[in-house]
């Protein structure tokens, strides 16, 4: 008894101690930190000050240790049930963005929304609507203000597209009791998150097929199934990719999502790993599997001295990003002037122009293929590289949930901040969703996140070693860079 009220009480210590900091660095800045009933706006002082490195350490720190004391608390039945049925949380939450239900709440405003409203304005069903939100307003997601009224709180908030209700409501119209007649393919509006911050499509994304594909993953592991779950939960013979190629709605919506990933991440993470702006003029990056090339265009503007191309698959680059380019005004002027080159190349084929390269990029890819797979695009890669080429990888890099020893036997850190020894060494539920985009990429692709020992031996078979790598707080991501072996 008393050594189990020692954890208890050493959890509650941590908890404690760095909510104190967290007052404390608040009450420095004249803010308080934000509440659930808070309406999520990134560009507060108070969403801002969440994103500082000391308020990320101890709220990281704070987070394990109050989801470890809640799973020491509960009943084991209750616990393991509760995660047993937790998939009917991305089925309620479909439900609420399919419907555009943030964006109906937020013109609600705080007093709500009447649930029967709600189906009268989107064609559907009141009841289904009530639970699915009260089922999200029990984890926190939406408030119920009243019965059966329900307003935004601070995560649904995060959700909202910005587009005028009047328009979803045009776009809805095409959906709702009009199935497309592709065995569970969802019919897709990706005019809907066009000029978003991406998490409405990321959610979208992961409430569609990542919720599928997580049920037929035992199926395909079990029953020794050569394909994909996202393949047998669709019934499609193509992959992912070859299927987006075929529709281009979820291809579009799919680019959107990945940058409402990466507005997830640090933002400023991809500066601090490596010193772009420190290149010599005229040096060459090319960005591999660069998408809409969203990121190339961040690196294009800390680094103007530099010229910057932009790869990927044929279609994407006619489809996703040369559009996405000409529609934006700076992002033209840098096409027409050759600073940026947008290029269509299969990273498994070898460089199809030659060119002295000062860094090839490649920014999640990695976790879309496998180990042989990866060796193959580093090769190819390698073998259009010169002598001072850099290869420069983010991605996740995903820890273990044990503590590990170096060659001296001292515990090697492997998450900043770094845990003290009661809590789990990977900040367990402070630190998740590395883990569970490790499942969403085998379940879509078969791939995975992958951890150090994996991306040593990846770099190092392709010709290429790990010269530092630069993590960010708060996320598994991380900056490695390569030199040539």
């Amino acid at each position: 008894m008393a050594s189990q009220l020692t954890t208890l009480r050493q959890l509650a210590a941590i908890i404690n101690e760095n909510v104190e900091i967290l007052e404390g660095l608040a009450a420095s800045k004249g803010i308080s930190h934000p509440t659930l009933d808070s309406i999520y706006n990134s560009a507060s002082p108070e969403e801002q000050f969440t994103r500082l490195p000391e308020v990320l350490d101890a709220s990281l720190l704070a987070i394990s240790a109050a989801s470890q004391l809640v799973n020491t608390l509960k009943l084991p039945g209750a616990a393991i049930y509760e995660r047993a049925t937790c998939y009917h949380i991305p089925g309620a939450l479909r439900i609420a963005t399919d419907i555009c239900a943030v964006e109906l709440l937020r013109d609600a405003g705080p007093e709500g929304m009447h649930v029967k409203d709600i189906a009268a304005k989107t064609g559907t069903e009141a009841s289904m609507i009530s639970r699915a939100l009260r089922l999200l307003a029990a984890h926190y997601i939406f408030k119920e203000v009243t019965p059966d009224v329900f307003a935004n709180n601070r995560l649904s908030s995060i959700l909202d597209t910005g587009k005028d209700v009047g328009y979803l409501m045009t776009l809805l119209k095409d959906i709702v009791g009009n199935p497309t007649g592709e065995h569970a393919i969802s019919r897709v509006n990706a005019k809907k998150f066009i000029n978003t911050n991406g998490i409405a499509a990321l959610v979208d994304l992961s409430v569609d097929y990542g919720f599928k594909n997580a049920s037929f993953v035992p199926d395909v592991f079990i029953n020794k199934i050569d394909k994909s779950a996202f393949q047998v939960a669709h019934g499609a013979e193509k992959p992912f990719w070859e299927f987006c190629e075929t529709h281009p709605a979820h291809l579009q919506r799919f680019q959107v999502a990945m940058g409402g990933w990466r507005t997830m991440q640090s933002p400023d993470s991809i500066f601090k790993g490596f010193g772009w702006s420190s290149l010599p003029e005229n040096s060459v990056v090319v960005d591999v599997g660069g998408g809409n090339g969203s990121v190339s265009f961040e690196i294009a503007q800390v680094a103007p001295q530099i010229k910057v191309v932009v790869q990927d698959r044929a279609q994407t680059i006619e489809n996703i990003t040369v559009p996405t380019w000409e529609a934006d005004a700076e992002k033209k002027i840098m096409v027409e002037s050759g600073r940026v080159t947008l290029e269509g190349q299969d990273f498994f084929e070898s460089q199809v122009i030659k060119r002295d390269v000062a860094v090839f990029f490649l920014r999640f890819v990695l976790h879309n293929w496998s180990f042989e797979e990866n060796v193959k695009i580093m090769k190819r890669l390698h073998e259009a590289a010169i002598s001072g080429t850099k290869l420069v990888i983010i991605d996740q890099i995903a820890p273990y949930a044990c503590h590990v020893k170096d060659e001296t036997g001292a515990i090697r850190p492997q998450v900043i901040p770094n845990p003290p020894p009661i809590l789990l060494a990977n900040l367990g539920e402070g630190n998740p969703i590395v883990y569970r985009t490790d499942f969403v990429m085998h379940a879509l692709i078969q791939a995975r996140e992958w951890p150090l020992g994996e991306f040593e031996g990846m770099t190092k078979e392709a010709g290429w070693k790990i010269e530092s790598i630069y993590q960010t707080r708060g996320t598994a991501m991380s900056v490695i860079v390569c030199g040539k072996l």
